[in-house]
């Protein structure tokens, strides 16, 4: 079966646990990705925050599943923390848009303790204008 170019530019965004009203807030970063068959690897493009994210996606049909790492920006609201996790996303064989969920470990300030946390993932081609 043939795979699918997924190289170049892409809109990463997830959305998690807001510490500051009740809801969730989004995360979002602009990614190049390289890929080797059914293996892509994408990484953050730099940006001002100097936060940092880490994507590896194993892609099988229609299903793309694989880890992720991040380091929070520096001067944030995390102060550099650095979180991994693993998710499943679908994948639009048409467009390419990818859409799941994330799950990774993170400190509960009210619980006082780690504990696993989701949320809602997409990862988008950018379309050049």
């Amino acid at each position: 079966m043939k795979v699918s170019d997924f190289s170049g530019l892409w809109r990463c965004v997830y959305w998690f646990p807001s510490n500051r009203f009740v809801g969730e807030e989004p995360s979002e970063y602009q990614m190049e990705s390289h890929q080797d068959g059914d293996t892509l690897v994408m990484e953050s493009v730099p940006n001002e925050e100097g936060s940092y994210m880490l994507v590896r996606l194993k892609l099988d049909g229609e299903i793309a599943t694989g880890n992720w790492h991040e380091t929070t920006s520096p001067t944030g609201e995390f102060k550099g923390a650095t979180y991994s996790g693993a998710g499943q996303l679908t994948i639009d064989p048409k467009t390419h848009y990818m859409e799941g969920k994330w799950a990774g470990a993170g400190y509960d300030h009210k619980l006082k303790k780690m504990r696993i946390y989701s949320g809602n993932w997409e990862i988008s081609p950018v379309r050049e204008s």
